[in-house]
């Protein structure tokens, strides 16, 4: 058994834990034409592809004189094969050509050769790799010739018997530690049930890295190799299927191999890991339809659990059911209400809001709640309070406060079970997001003199998401946006839009964010309506990772216009909401970049309210240590 690694191909790491590298295979589909060969190496460029391969070989090296000068004397397939391999070769001036051009599209180039002098032109190329044919699986004097070239060695396997494949494998590893085999079906198209890709588990252990180089028709084979471990993906490209040429028919069209690499690439995000990660939206799930261990009747303090105490029933925020006999007979550090759902912390420690030690920090900050569970927030005097609105709440009658905290109220996301959206394409939307906000700004004055003297601040998200990928217009979004605000009294608070993540959670799924996502953007909205941000730091962390960029250069951007910061963890692309110290932000880095700037800042930890804001108070313990810049 070989033990899986990488190995690198030109710039690309290819192998365990990384990106299929995807290789283009326009062997002799060029028929002999330097043009045809570049614009199929542009096409595959820009379909995303990480290589172009062709191949190089030497007839008369290859093929006895008495069959090159008499193709009928032999089979019939030499008859066809090869004068049309004797037109379709390449000069060696063309692939000084295809050897600059590669460089200019920034694909890697790879060569066959298929005899030892092609092996000694190549040399001359800028090559990321060698390719070994099928055919030449079992040429051990070509393959070890193309070893001493010091480039990682790819070899094909089709046509060989599972001994033949074992046995050039073991003389390979002898050679070299930078190889891959590919799994392969010598025929032209395969037929689907020869293709066998199960044997990609024999090839396992066989190499350190392992791959497909497909021949049937279409993309779903290539596709289901993936899942099964490939790690190189090879397939044969055509600018037409009906050209003459041994190989057009087995090939893809352009818009066949773009969308290939496209699906190849979302099956990558689909594989994961060999472990369960449960994501935010299936947590959300979790709490909406799955059960809790809920008290059956009024519970008091001490009191000893029994199993006729308890109901199952959502929301499934608490013990599970399964986690039942664990609890049974045990007292209770807390009382709870009939209809209240039972957590661990009910049984290890009693500590509710109340009974929180004393933070400092430097700048004004807060805790997070609804209106329903004011009271239990209320006791703790921060300097600010952040209440998360729906739309029912801004027509509440709430009207409670407290003298010595802000007031931040957070729009509702939610409008009529569609999302909130002031940009949306359709005005009907916009209109409905319009007025709520309306409504919103409204209840925020209502209730600015039940709290500090300061100027109470609305955050809103302002749309732009979509369910699906499609064709945008970020500026025109924008425009939307603004014309919607103009029609909007923002006299007596303080409107701070927040930046969004580029894959958000809403309404049970994961959706694509369009807009008020780039740093840029903001920054130019904000200005041109004379408006400060709320900065979610979680939030940009994912956009940095999506788009590959610096999370401290994303601040600094924006460092003009922020007045709020929401302070959580994140991780990946839609890890979003962590705890403190459970992703990947530097926060003594983010916080010594901020901390000359006037803001206020509460943390916006998932979940962060239950069992009596548990999360929060372990967000401000952790964020403690930071108290002199935060």
């Amino acid at each position: 058994m070989v033990k899986p690694k990488t190995i690198k191909i030109g710039n690309s790491y290819v192998g365990n834990g990384q990106p299929v590298y995807i290789i283009a295979e326009i062997g002799i589909n060029h028929n002999g034409d330097i043009e045809v060969a570049k614009r199929l190496m542009e096409i595959a460029a820009s379909s995303g592809a990480n290589a172009v391969k062709f191949q190089k070989r030497n007839l008369k090296k290859i093929y006895t004189p008495k069959l090159l000068s008499d193709p009928n004397s032999a089979e019939w397939s030499f008859h066809y094969l090869l004068p049309q391999l004797r037109s379709y070769e390449l000069s060696e001036k063309d692939y000084l050509q295809i050897n600059n051009y590669a460089k200019e599209l920034g694909v890697d180039l790879l060569v066959t050769p298929f005899d030892l002098e092609s092996l000694a032109f190549i040399r001359t190329l800028h090559l990321a790799a060698v390719k070994i044919s099928s055919a030449d699986f079992t040429n051990w004097p070509l393959i070890d010739g193309a070893t001493r070239l010091k480039l990682p060695l790819v070899l094909s396997t089709g046509i060989w018997s599972g001994r033949d494949i074992l046995g050039t494998s073991r003389f390979v590893k002898k050679l070299t530690s930078d190889f891959a085999l590919l799994h392969c079906q010598s025929t032209y198209p395969a037929p689907l049930e020869a293709v066998n890709l199960r044997y990609l588990d024999k090839l396992k252990e066989y190499a350190p890295v392992v791959g497909y180089s497909g021949h049937e028709r279409g993309i779903s084979v290539c596709l289901a190799a993936v899942a099964m471990g490939a790690k190189i993906i090879e397939k044969h490209l055509t600018m037409d299927r009906a050209q003459s040429g041994p190989d057009h028919k087995a090939s893809l069209n352009p818009a066949e191999f773009a969308n290939l690499v496209k699906e190849l690439r979302k099956v990558e995000k689909a594989l994961g890991k060999k472990r369960k990660i449960t994501s935010v939206a299936e947590k959300l799930t979790q709490q909406v339809f799955s059960k809790s261990l809920t008290a059956k009747r009024d519970l008091l303090t001490g009191h000893i659990l029994r199993r006729s105490d308890v109901v199952f029933l959502a929301p499934g925020k608490g013990i599970p059911p399964a986690h039942l006999r664990r609890w049974l007979g045990k007292p209770l550090t807390r009382a709870k209400a009939k209809y209240e759902y039972l957590s661990e912390d009910d049984f290890l420690h009693s500590l509710v809001p109340s009974g929180w030690e004393k933070f400092s920090f430097r700048h004004p900050w807060g805790v997070k709640c609804r209106f329903h569970d004011f009271q239990e927030y209320k006791v703790l005097n921060y300097p600010v309070v952040e209440f998360h609105c729906s739309e029912e709440d801004v027509a509440d009658s709430f009207n409670d406060g407290n003298k010595n905290s802000s007031l931040i109220i957070h729009a509702p996301e939610i409008i009529d079970k569609e999302l909130f959206d002031l940009c949306h394409k359709t005005p009907e939307r916009v209109s409905q997001s319009v007025i709520l906000l309306t409504k919103t700004i409204r209840k925020t004055r209502q209730l600015k003199n039940k709290f500090n003297s300061q100027i109470p601040k609305v955050i809103v998200h302002m749309g732009g998401m979509s369910a699906n990928t499609e064709t945008y217009n970020t500026r025109k979004m924008m425009r939307i946006a603004e014309k919607a605000l103009s029609n909007i009294d923002l006299q007596g608070v303080d409107l701070l839009p927040e930046n969004l993540p580029p894959r958000p959670w809403y309404l049970g799924g994961q959706w694509y964010q369009l807009a008020f996502m780039h740093p840029k953007e903001i920054l130019e909205f904000c200005r041109s309506l004379g408006l400060g941000m709320t900065l979610d730091l979680s939030h940009a962390k994912l956009y940095c990772n999506y788009f590959g960029q610096d999370l401290l250069d994303y601040i600094k951007a924006l460092l003009p216009v922020i007045r709020l910061v929401h302070v959580s963890d994140a991780s990946g692309i839609d890890g979003e909401g962590l705890q403190i110290g459970e992703g990947e932000i530097e926060f003594n880095k983010v916080f010594d970049l901020l901390k000359d700037v006037e803001f206020s800042w509460v943390p916006e930890i998932w979940s962060g309210h239950n069992d009596h804001g548990a999360g929060f108070h372990l967000a401000l313990k952790r964020l403690s240590s930071y108290n002199a810049q935060l």
